[in-house]
């Protein structure tokens, strides 16, 4: 026992100090890690330039289909610390390690066992890879897990147990989970099933709490929704409702594919959620499988959505390694009184397994310079889980300075719109992202006002486009600007979408 115990804690460790390496290597990087992670820097310029985000799409912004409580949060920490990408980082860095921290607390309480608790947020630490490298960009993912599992962790406590205190206190518990969901949907739209969920298993647990809990969210979300549509003249909601459901579904990826990484991530840690709801269900695991259930589901919808990446399954990763962790805990726990079938190394064991898949193959390569390129570590190897490839080289710095220079030097304004943050870095204005032209175009809307006329005038005197751009988005361009022979090449995308600047435009 104490052998598995101590291999299941040492493989915990190692994950999540590959994770934290992993971090601090991206952290300060000055360019693009992730295609669209300047243009979330865009919104947080635009902010603090005291314009709206969400307006009618022209030459000068196109708003990502998003709520805006992340670049809002960004620009406000600017105002002190200045605009960069370390800054946008850490935000999501902060708020990923906060998930963990409220997972961990969860597991411990419910579940009862430290190791449980400590495997259940290595998982999703060892799983930085298969999940997108997704976890410290600048993006509003990481800030809204954070949020739902406060919420979740709290929205529990306020059930009401005799030693959590008065009815009021239980009262009390609703309204701050109510506050975190709201404040998680204005980060991200993918927080509302979970705000659901919260309700629903209170309205199982305690009534009373649900109705505080329903109520709160109404009156705290409701007027923030007709606001924020009021004040944009209706393209708040056209943007992060109508526009997403325009996107196309496709059910094979979303209902098969999607599982199967899920399964294929958390493979033996899902067995022993289901041993633990056999055997040692409790009302705290039957809530945790019930919000992994729903974790499943979000991943499934965002995996089959139109332009969908790997970070679309971190909710179902993310809250099904807590329950399994919670589901460990209680049958370590029923083991002291004969409740698991005196098993407890198989328990750990199943933990350990999991993150045994990962853990050798990701974090030891990172923190051990001579595990040389070609090292394979068990079947996991042939997936490619290797952080390195996400981690940005001395040659993608020296691009980007390079292709900052490159526009700081031409004259009047540029167009970059693979990455319009980079016009910013070279004393630039900068115009609308690739991403709000493919949005408006996918959704049958004719192209952002201005556009068109911008192109024509060459109001430009230099475009630069990346190498998988789709040049059919771009009314006019190729009549009114010519292909250079001079050629870029990067700063690269290490993750995400693989692409980097490439093309240079000149007016004709």
């Amino acid at each position: 026992m104490k052998l598995v115990r101590s291999l299941t804690l040492a493989l915990s460790a190692l994950a999540l100090a590959g994770l934290l390496y992993v971090f601090a290597r991206r952290l300060l990087y000055p360019y693009d890690l992730e295609w669209m992670e300047g243009g979330m820097l865009c919104h947080a310029l635009r902010l603090l330039e005291h314009k709206p985000l969400y307006t009618p799409p022209s030459v000068d912004f196109v708003p990502f289909l998003y709520t805006p409580l992340y670049p809002a949060l960004l620009a406000l920490v600017s105002k002190i610390a200045g605009l960069t990408y370390g800054l946008a980082r850490g935000l999501s860095i902060v708020s990923f390690l906060a998930a963990l921290c409220a997972g961990y607390v969860f597991v411990r309480r419910e579940g009862g066992s430290s190791t449980a608790a400590l495997a259940a947020v290595a998982i999703p630490a060892a799983a930085f890879v298969p999940t997108g490298a997704w976890y410290d960009l600048a993006r509003p993912d990481s800030l809204s897990l954070a949020l739902v599992t406060i919420a979740l962790v709290v929205g529990w406590r306020a059930r009401g147990q005799p030693a959590d205190g008065s009815s009021a206190a239980s009262h009390l518990r609703a309204v701050l989970a109510a506050a975190l969901m709201v404040a998680a949907f204005f980060a991200k739209q993918t927080a509302a099933p979970f705000m659901v969920a919260l309700g629903l298993a209170l309205c199982v647990a305690r009534w009373r709490v649900a109705l505080t809990y329903g109520a709160s969210v109404a009156l705290l979300g409701l007027p923030l929704l007709l606001w924020a549509n009021h004040a944009s003249g209706g393209w708040f909601w056209r943007y992060v409702f109508e526009l997403h459901q325009q996107h196309s579904f496709r059910p094979i990826r979303g209902f098969l594919a999607a599982p199967g990484l899920l399964l294929l991530i958390l493979g033996p840690s899902l067995l022993l959620l289901v041993w633990g709801l056999l055997r040692r269900r409790t009302p705290a695991l039957a809530y945790s499988a019930w919000i992994g259930l729903v974790g499943l589901l979000v991943s499934c919808i965002s995996y089959g959505t139109l332009w969908s990446f790997a970070n679309a399954i971190i909710p179902g990763v993310f809250f099904l390694a807590l329950a399994a962790g919670t589901a460990a805990g209680r049958l370590l726990d029923g083991n002291k009184a004969g409740g698991a079938g005196g098993r407890p190394p198989l328990v750990l064991g199943l933990l350990a397994l999991t993150l045994l898949l990962f853990a050798p193959n990701g974090a030891a390569r990172l923190l051990l310079p001579v595990v040389p390129a070609s090292w394979k570590m068990g079947p996991r190897a042939l997936t490619g889980y290797d952080p390195r490839p996400f981690l940005p080289a001395g040659a993608d710095r020296e691009a980007g300075a390079r292709l900052v220079e490159r526009l700081r030097q031409a004259p009047g304004e540029v167009l970059i719109p693979g990455h319009p943050f980079y016009a910013h870095l070279a004393g630039k204005r900068v115009y609308l992202h690739r991403m709000g032209v493919l949005d408006v175009v996918q959704a049958g809307r004719p192209a952002p006002e201005g556009l068109a006329l911008a192109l024509a005038t060459r109001r430009f005197s230099l475009v630069v486009m990346n190498d998988d751009e789709d040049w059919a988005s771009w009314p006019g361009l190729l009549q009114s600007y010519r292909l250079s022979d001079e050629k870029l090449a990067g700063p690269r995308a290490i993750t995400g979408t693989p692409t980097e600047p490439r093309h240079v435009l000149l007016p004709r």
